[in-house]
C-alpha cells in the first residue's frame, strides 16, 4: 500500500487491490459526498415559490437556474477534470471540488436577484464537476471487477440519499428555519427562510471535505496501463468512430433517461404544489420518506442485478439494466404526472423509484467495463458533459418553457412533465435495444485485449 499513498499516479499491472474494509470505507464517503452533491443541486427546487416571490423571477427562469446556470460550466469543466483525474492525484482534485461546491451552496443565501442566483449555481456545477470523473475512477481501481458493480450500485445511492434528503430535509430545514432566525439572531436573523436552508445544505459539505482529506489514500491504478502523459482527445474519440454503438448510443440512450431524472428532481415538488394543494414543507417530507427507501433499494439492487445478468452469460447485462429504467419512466413516470389526485401521484413516484437509479449504475458499470484503464474518467467526464449540457439543462428547460407557454394552467405542470417522461423514456429505450448488440463485442474485445 506504500506505492498507492506516495506516488502522485502509482500505477502497475500487478499492484495489489486495496484491502476490502478500506475500500468500503472509502466508497461510504464517496457515496457521502455525492449525497452532499445532489443535496446541494437540487434543494433549490423546493425553493421554487419562495424563490419566485423574493427575487421576481418565472418558471423559465427558475429552469435556468435548476439546469443550465448548474449544468454549463459542470458539463464543460468535466472532461478537463476528467483528463487530469487520470493524470493526477484523484483525492486533491474532489477535496477541492467539494469545498467549492459547499461554500457556493451557502452562497447562494446571499443573492438578491435572479443574476446573482444564477453566478453561485454556476459555481456549484465548477465544484461538483470533479466528482463524478473522479469517483468513478478511484472506484474502479479500489474495487476487483467482480466486485465493481455492486460497489458502483451502493455509490449510486448518494444520489438517492441526496436527493430525498433535499426533499426531506429541506422541508423540515423551512419548517426549522423561523425557529433559527428567532432564535439565533446573531447568525439567521437578517435571513428569509429559503436562506437558512441553503446554509444548511452547504455547511456539511465542509467537513466531508477535510475527512476524506486526512483519511481517503491515493489507490495504485490496476489494469497496466497507464495515461497518455499528452493531453490529447485522439484515443477517446478513437472508442467511438470504432465501435458507435457502444460508445454512443449507449450514452445517447442513457442521457435521455436521465432528462426525466432531473425533471423528476427539478419539477416534481411543483407537481405537488400546484396540481394537488400540498405545501413545500409536506411535500418535500412526503416525497423524502417515500423516495429514500425505495431509491436506496433501487440503487443497491441496481448493482447485484448487473452481477446476477453478467453471472447468467449477458454481457449487455447494463444496457438491459438501463432499459428498465426507461420502461419505468414510461409507464410509472407518465402516469405519476397525470394522475387525477395526489396519493395516485406519489404511488407512481413510488414505483418509478424502485428503477430510477438502475440507469446511474447501468452507467458507470456499463463504460469500466468496455474503457480502458487510461480513458475511464475522460469517458466519465465525457458523459457527465452529455448529461449536463443535454440531460439536465433540457430537462428542467424544457418543462418550464411547456408550463409558461403552452400548459399554463397551475395544474398543467402535470402535462408539462408528462410529455417530456413519454417521449424521452421512449426514445431511451429504442435507442438501447439498439446498442446491446455492439455492446457485447465492445465487451468482448475489451475483456480479450
Amino acid at each position: 500500500m506504500s506505492d498507492a499513498t506516495t506516488a502522485p499516479f502509482p500505477a502497475s499491472a500487478h499492484a495489489p487491490w486495496p484491502k476490502r474494509s478500506y475500500a468500503w470505507y472509502v466508497l461510504s464517503l464517496l457515496t457521502l459526498a455525492y449525497a452532499l452533491a445532489i443535496l446541494d443541486r437540487v434543494s433549490i427546487a423546493l425553493l421554487i415559490e419562495p424563490l419566485k416571490a423574493a427575487l421576481a423571477i418565472n418558471d423559465t427562469q427558475f429552469g435556468l437556474l435548476q439546469g443550465m446556470a448548474f449544468s454549463v460550466v459542470y458539463s464543460v469543466l468535466g472532461l478537463p477534470l476528467g483528463m487530469l483525474s487520470d493524470r493526477r492525484r484523484r483525492v486533491t482534485l474532489l477535496f477541492g471540488g467539494l469545498m467549492l461546491w459547499s461554500a457556493a451552496t451557502i452562497g447562494c443565501s446571499l443573492a438578491s436577484n435572479f443574476h446573482e442566483l444564477f453566478i453561485a449555481r454556476m459555481l456549484v456545477g465548477v465544484g461538483e464537476a470533479a466528482l463524478v470523473p473522479v469517483a468513478t475512477s478511484l472506484i474502479a481501481d479500489y474495487f476487483e471487477p467482480d466486485i465493481r458493480p455492486k460497489a458502483y450500485g451502493v455509490f449510486v445511492t448518494g444520489s438517492s440519499l441526496g436527493t430525498a434528503a433535499a426533499m426531506a430535509l429541506g422541508g423540515l430545514f423551512l419548517d426549522w428555519a423561523d425557529g433559527l432566525i428567532g432564535g439565533f439572531p446573531r447568525l439567521f436573523g437578517a435571513m428569509q427562510p429559503w436562506q437558512v436552508v441553503f446554509v444548511l445544505c452547504g455547511a456539511p459539505g465542509l467537513l466531508l471535505a477535510l475527512v476524506l482529506l486526512l483519511t481517503a489514500r491515493e489507490p495504485a491504478r490496476q489494469g497496466g496501463t497507464t495515461a497518455n502523459p499528452s493531453l490529447s482527445l485522439k484515443p477517446l474519440i478513437r472508442l467511438f468512430i470504432d465501435r458507435p454503438g457502444a460508445f454512443g448510443l449507449f450514452m445517447l440512450g442513457s442521457v435521455l433517461n436521465l432528462v426525466c431524472v432531473y425533471a423528476i428532481v427539478g419539477w416534481f415538488p411543483a407537481l405537488f404544489i400546484r396540481a394537488h394543494g400540498w405545501t413545500a414543507a409536506e411535500t418535500g417530507k412526503i416525497l423524502g420518506a417515500v423516495g429514500l427507501p425505495l431509491s436506496i433499494f433501487a440503487a443497491v439492487n441496481s448493482g447485484w442485478v448487473i452481477a446476477w445478468l453478467k453471472r447468467r452469460g449477458h454481457a449487455d447485462a447494463p444496457i438491459l439494466c438501463a432499459m428498465g429504467c426507461s420502461a419505468s419512466l414510461v409507464v410509472f413516470g407518465t402516469l405519476a404526472c397525470v394522475a387525477p389526485t395526489g396519493n395516485l401521484a406519489l404511488l407512481g413516484y413510488a414505483l418509478n423509484a424502485l428503477f430510477l437509479n438502475w440507469n446511474t449504475s447501468a452507467v458507470y458499470s456499463g463504460f469500466a467495463q468496455i474503457t480502458p484503464n487510461a480513458l475511464r474518467a475522460q469517458m466519465m467526464a465525457l458523459q457527465t458533459i452529455a448529461s449536463g449540457l443535454v440531460a439536465l439543462t433540457a430537462g428542467n428547460f424544457i418543462v418550464g418553457f411547456l408550463s409558461d407557454t403552452v400548459f399554463t394552467s397551475p395544474a398543467g405542470i402535470s402535462w408539462s412533465l408528462g410529455s417530456v417522461f413519454f417521449g424521452c423514456g421512449l426514445a431511451a429505450f429504442l435507442i438501447l435495444l439498439a446498442s446491446r448488440r455492439s455492446f457485447r463485442a465492445a465487451a468482448a474485445a475489451h475483456e480479450a485485449g
